[in-house]
């Protein structure tokens, strides 16, 4: 079932797994929370100081082409965390359920290379990790790959990420399938990629512009949907602070700009929606779909 429409696009969800994560891990400030339960609750905050917090590939299909955003974790790889170790979930099977077939995929994007956003990129077979979508392309921001073909040179080693270019990014490149692409790349005439930088150094997010209607997929720039009221917040693991806070304002004036839908990677249902302006500032207003 189609998730939901964008002018000609049409917008597909596929979901890996959903976690209870504590809301300390972004922010302790109770009064601030109790500030906003008035929008947070129930579906971004839980009565016992939890959210939802979810793992979600986008996938559109514009200009004739299907495209597959963020492929989340992917299954059978060691992971330091045991909520991540040796997954085993139905991604595939879900995936088939759109009605699109691993096959029909023509292009991958991941906005940037942590675990939880290429995994699917491959999956395993016989032993070794191979494309999971064999006929697309897999498009690579060049400072993104450049950051992880050699972290220890540039930047500070992420203990999460060990082994994931090895096991979801090499073999797209051994399999001739990668290609490296800039800021300001147009995957379609429809779909264009933008630097988002600070999450990590060459985090990108996709602008969808259809019919003069516009969306924005956005990757990490968001993990919850207070950051849009402060910005400031933030979880830990981003590259730059400074630039990602830099960033996620720049992000929230775009949306503002283009009246867009925001789909975000990892907000719980109904999992997308618009940044709107109320008179305190400015708000997460959740999309009315499912």
């Amino acid at each position: 079932m189609t998730f939901l429409r964008v002018g000609d696009a049409i917008i597909d969800r596929v979901e890996e797994m959903t976690i209870r994560s504590p809301m300390s891990s972004m922010t302790s400030d109770q009064r601030l929370l109790e500030a906003n339960h008035y929008w947070l609750k129930p579906l971004y905050l839980h009565d016992d100081g939890t959210r939802d917090f979810v793992f979600q590939s986008w996938v559109t299909t514009v200009d004739s082409r299907v495209i597959v955003i963020d492929p989340c974790n992917g299954n059978g790889r060691s992971h330091p965390l045991p909520m991540f170790n040796q997954l085993n979930t139905p991604y595939v099977e879900r995936f088939e359920q759109t009605g699109l077939r691993l096959q029909d995929v023509d292009l991958v994007f991941c906005t940037h290379l942590h675990h939880d956003h290429c995994g699917w990129s491959t999956r395993l077979q016989n032993g070794r990790f191979v494309p999971t979508f064999p006929n697309a392309r897999y498009l690579y921001v060049r400072e993104e790959y450049e950051r992880w073909k050699n972290p220890p040179k540039l930047h500070r080693a992420y203990d999460l990420n060990v082994g994931v270019f090895e096991h979801s990014v090499q073999p797209i490149f051994e399999a001739g399938l990668a290609q490296m692409i800039e800021d300001g790349h147009e995957l379609t005439r429809s779909l264009t990629a933008l630097s988002a930088p600070g999450h990590t150094a060459g985090h990108s997010i996709l602008h969808l512009h259809s019919q003069e209607h516009h969306a924005f997929f956005t990757g990490d720039v968001f993990h919850h949907p207070l950051q849009v009221p402060y910005p400031e917040l933030h979880m830990p693991g981003d590259d730059d602070l400074t630039a990602a806070i830099r960033t996620r304002r720049h992000v929230i004036s775009l949306c503002l700009e283009y009246r867009a839908l925001v789909l975000p990677a990892h907000f719980p249902r109904p999992y997308a929606g618009y940044v709107c302006t109320r008179e305190a500032g400015v708000i997460f207003q959740p999309v009315v779909n499912e």
